[in-house]
């Protein structure tokens, strides 16, 4: 794995100028995850993504290179939980085009936003950051994760993914439930709240119809409890199940879109 930040401003130079590398950026966020999980499930969810996919790149002939995550993002659905920071859209979209845009200055051409945070807001921001990007002559931003199309995240929601689950409603594991518990099980287990997170009772609501109506968590479901889902039924195995084959699938779809590498001569 090559981290752009602890290269030298010279090998940085080489590596723009090598039209194989493709720089992934992770996008996460700071915002609650139920009463069980931190603060930072999206950002870890980034981080892991960007790191799992970038082996099936190198693979295929290209040469991925990891930016420093960014942890916080369009959190507005958060709102009103003690610990969400979240950015404006339009901060957003500003930040992080700028990050990118500084990196189209020196040569690089091919970007990779890895999110893990599905907040519609973030995803807005994320299709502008894309289009505002893609004016510039030969620049490209794909996605991994979840993606303002349907199409771009599709390998977040297979139903190969989903049938890991033990839950018996795996359509409605939506926020701190089964599978966000069990990637944080997988990843940073001493950050779950264990025995809490066992006592749990499923919690499942139509997420996806509420947000037609509803602009915060709260709005949807007026317990309070900031989850949906069933941690108690997280497994550390399943949330590594669950990253390999995502980042097995997200790679798939990044490398029909990138086709084959430039090799450098």
């Amino acid at each position: 794995m090559i981290r752009l930040a602890e290269r030298t401003w010279r090998e940085a130079a080489r590596l723009a100028a090598d039209p194989r590398s493709v720089v992934l950026l992770p996008l996460g966020a700071i915002e609650q995850h139920g009463p069980h999980l931190p603060l930072l499930v999206d950002w870890l969810g980034a981080e892991e993504l960007a790191r799992r996919v970038a082996p099936h790149l190198r693979r295929a002939g290209f040469r991925p290179l990891l930016l420093p995550g960014l942890p916080y993002g369009a959190s507005p659905l958060a709102r009103g939980f003690a610990g969400t920071i979240g950015l404006s859209t339009r901060t957003l979209v500003a930040l992080v085009t700028e990050i990118l845009g500084a990196l189209t200055t020196q040569g690089f051409r091919r970007f990779v936003l890895a999110n893990y945070q599905a907040d519609p807001a973030h995803l807005v921001a994320m299709a502008r950051i894309k289009r505002r990007l893609e004016r510039r002559a030969g620049v490209r931003v794909l996605f991994a994760g979840f993606a303002p199309t349907p199409r771009a995240q599709r390998a977040m929601t297979d139903a190969r993914v989903t049938r890991l689950l033990r839950s018996p409603a795996p359509a409605r594991e939506w926020h701190a439930g089964e599978l966000e518990t069990a990637l944080v099980l997988a990843t940073r287990p001493r950050l779950v709240r264990r025995r809490l997170a066992r006592r749990l009772p499923a919690h499942w609501i139509d997420v996806r119809g509420a947000l037609d109506t509803c602009t915060t968590f709260g709005e949807m479901d007026a317990s309070g409890r900031g989850y949906f889902g069933w941690p108690a039924a997280a497994r550390a195995v399943t949330g590594r199940r669950a990253l390999a084959l995502r980042a097995r699938l997200l790679a798939r779809a990044l490398l029909a879109e990138l086709g084959a590498p430039l090799r450098k001569r």
